[in-house]
């Protein structure tokens, strides 16, 4: 999962949004997204939501090639 959040990170530097951008984006709180972090678990919902506004596909995301 940490491939997940570094990929995430990645595309918010690529497109210059901070991590509070990206949680607006998303209509949840900053709090909320760095919660799913720590955990390393976040909703499927919302990797999908994340991949339609960085314009990649989830399996981008998750790292897989």
């Amino acid at each position: 999962m940490e491939t997940v959040f570094n990929n995430i990170r990645a595309e918010c530097a690529r497109k210059r949004w901070t991590i509070e951008e990206l949680s607006d984006k998303l209509g949840i709180e900053r709090k909320t997204f760095y919660n799913w972090e720590k955990k390393q678990d976040f909703p499927t919902s919302a990797l999908i939501q994340m991949a339609e506004l960085f314009g990649v596909t989830t399996d981008a995301l998750l790292g897989i090639n």
